[in-house]
């Protein structure tokens, strides 16, 4: 667990020190916060996403194949780590998903961003453990900096 904050807390500072090559943004979402770095072609992510009692720390790529002035397109791949503690269970866990989406820029510094992604998620809790797949839409607000 500690493995995964620490390469999550090293990808956001890595991004963090080279911000003024790009575009590094701050997203809200229901129920995430992220922090965002977009080159010209492709972007990353990292997500904290929390909610009756479960947690998870994901990393996104994007590959954004389409660019206009109010109008981004992309594609991407995201996995993460998952951990819950319910009142009647306590685990962890793994997600993947493919996604696409679009962020729309309603001012230069305040975008929308949507996504629609099939994400495979594997859970455990003690010897029980299940596997399945989720259809998964994000929302967000970006401030850009």
């Amino acid at each position: 667990m500690q493995r995964y904050k620490l390469l999550i807390f090293l990808f956001l500072s890595f991004f963090a020190e080279f911000s003024y090559a790009g575009d590094l943004s701050l997203g809200l979402g229901c129920p995430y916060i992220s922090l965002k770095y977009d080159f010209k072609v492709f972007s990353a992510e990292g997500r904290y996403i929390t909610g009756l009692g479960v947690r998870a720390y994901t990393g996104r790529g994007y590959w954004n194949f389409h660019q206009s002035d109010t109008l981004k397109s992309f594609i991407g791949l995201e996995g993460g780590y998952i951990t819950f503690d319910t009142r009647n269970m306590k685990g962890t866990g793994r997600e993947t998903a493919l996604f696409v989406g679009g962020e729309y820029f309603a001012a230069k510094n305040l975008s929308l961003l949507m996504d629609f992604a099939p994400t495979f998620i594997s859970l455990s809790s003690g010897n029980t453990g299940i596997n399945c797949v989720e259809y998964v839409i994000n929302l967000g607000f970006y401030y850009h900096f």
